[in-house]
């Protein structure tokens, strides 16, 4: 094999029969390749030729094959096998049909908020497992990150993870890793933490969000200055769909000391999905729409103090008044025309009547006046009997529950008629069992339950995460879970019912995602 080039697609690898190139790193290859004894398919990585001779290259390499594997996080890639063939070190892992975020972003320059910090949340999740085994990643950045076409996320290359118990491989004055990603303790010769790997995820996002790193540079000496001693520009002054909560979450996990930074990935990631808005998921909620073909009667609505801060409306548009018709007459439109009242004009009395006149007025007001207080007491009497009529339809309600004392009739009779809009708990069918979650809230979801035996609650919060991450709330779509038990993925059918997502298929799994 080529010291440079590497092996040619079509030779032959121990058992592997070698296919294309699928990517290279600062520490090997990675080919897709034929298992002609497992009669599989895997993607395999193998160390430089360059580095085979070298006893800590080598070790960093075994070391990444270790922890990867001990890893049993549904966003790490599960490692096969590993070991060494002809002085080669090898590791075979499943293959997943993706690209890595840099060809995302390389494609799409920014992505929207929801979905941006739901791939941030995917990988959050295992690297909180990986620091819980005291592993720390060293090199998060877009290119080691691995998204489906379902945009679900893993994190691959541990080839340069250190164990926090070990004293680091790193050879003193090398900085091992992106530079554009590196917490600034990386540059001081200080220990590193899992805090480091939370800087490194808070760029990733940053970049995701705006388009650019947080200290966009090609010089690796003003990038270590900028690390330890700038502050980046707020998200929201690139992409206008930013929250304030969602600036303020990434400001915090770029914090110059990792004390002041998130404790956790996952706490970083519930604070990055509380400052995505729903319009800003699918949407620019502040875009301006073209009015040119918008009908002449249609105006924007007059700026108010206090009351929209949207007003004045962008591009300098002011306020006009509407014309005095916007909407005019049809052309066969006919006026009118004046009819004369069926009754007779009234006519002066002749002199010498007016007093006759007189008393007949008085007569006549005398009975409209009786007749006025008769109307209103009959209007009374009826309205009492119809508030006990309406009481006594409420208080044997279907329900059984009197309504509270003070309620008004007309919303009372009401109420009893009509289909309330569910705000309660959410009523799971007969079988069904809740699951402790796994992950934080996801979207507008934070809970799964299972509907058979033979499903598990670490699947279901998988296929949780999955179709939450998937899409808009609300959406019946197909969700891609992989099960932690088995190392299977799984395409899910879900079905959207108003508050409750019922997800199907695998093998005969239920999940009911709420």
């Amino acid at each position: 094999m080529s010291e440079d080039r590497g092996p040619a697609s079509g030779t032959q690898f121990g058992p592997y029969q070698i296919g294309p190139l699928l990517g290279k790193g600062g520490m090997g290859a990675v080919y897709e390749a034929y298992d002609t004894v497992k009669d599989r398919t895997v993607a395999l990585k193998l160390l430089h030729e360059r580095f085979a001779k070298n006893a800590g290259y080598q070790e960093r390499f075994r070391r990444e094959s270790r922890a990867a594997a001990r890893l049993q996080e549904p966003h790490v890639i599960p490692i096969h096998d590993w070991g060494e063939i002809g002085g080669v070190l090898y590791i075979d892992m499943r293959l997943v049909k993706g690209a890595d975020l840099r060809s995302v972003l390389n494609r799409e320059g920014t992505l929207r908020t929801g979905r941006a910090v739901g791939i941030i949340t995917q990988i959050a999740s295992a690297l909180d497992a990986a620091h819980a085994d005291n592993l720390v990643h060293r090199d998060v950045k877009p290119e080691n990150i691995l998204v489906t076409e379902n945009d679900f996320s893993y994190l691959v290359d541990f080839g340069i993870a250190n164990n926090a118990t070990e004293p680091s491989l790193t050879s003193a004055g090398t900085a091992i890793g992106s530079y554009a990603y590196m917490a600034p303790e990386r540059f001081e010769g200080t220990s590193v933490t899992a805090r480091a790997d939370i800087y490194s995820l808070a760029c990733v996002l940053y970049e995701c969000l705006t388009g650019q790193t947080p200290f966009p540079s090609g010089s690796v000496s003003v990038l270590m200055l900028a690390h330890m001693n700038n502050v980046p520009q707020k998200p929201s002054a690139v992409q206008r769909d930013v929250t304030p909560a969602l600036d303020a979450a990434v400001a915090r996990g770029l914090a110059k000391n990792p004390a002041d930074r998130f404790a956790t990935a996952a706490e970083f990631a519930r604070a990055a999905q509380q400052g995505v808005t729903p319009g800003g998921t699918e949407e620019d909620p502040t875009a301006v729409v073209d009015s040119s073909n918008v009908p002449t009667f249609a105006f924007p609505r007059p700026p108010h103090q206090g009351r929209n801060p949207h007003y004045p409306p962008p591009g300098g548009q002011q306020w006009q008044e509407p014309p005095t018709n916007p909407f005019p007459p049809p052309a066969n439109y006919q006026p009118q025309q004046h009819i004369p009242p069926p009754y007779p004009v009234y006519e002066a009395p002749p002199s010498g009547g007016r007093s006759t006149a007189v008393k007949v007025a008085i007569a006549v007001l005398i009975l409209a006046i009786v007749g006025l207080g008769a109307a209103i007491g009959w209007v009374q009497l009826s309205n009492s009997d119809g508030e006990d009529s309406a009481k006594k339809t409420v208080t044997s309600g279907a329900s059984g529950e009197p309504t509270s004392a003070g309620s008004s009739p007309t919303r009372s009779t009401r109420s009893s008629t009509t289909t309330a809009r569910p705000t309660g708990p959410v009523q799971l069918p007969p079988g069904a069992t809740e699951c402790p979650p796994r992950y934080g809230p996801t979207s507008d979801y934070t809970t799964s339950a299972t509907g058979t035996e033979i499903t598990s609650c670490e699947f279901a919060e998988e296929v949780r995460a999955a179709y939450a991450g998937g899409g808009a709330p609300g959406q019946s779509r197909q969700a891609v879970a992989t099960s932690p038990r088995t190392g299977e993925t799984y395409t899910m059918s879900c079905a959207a019912g108003g508050r409750l997502v019922t997800c199907t298929g695998g093998n005969n799994a239920v999940v009911y995602v709420y």
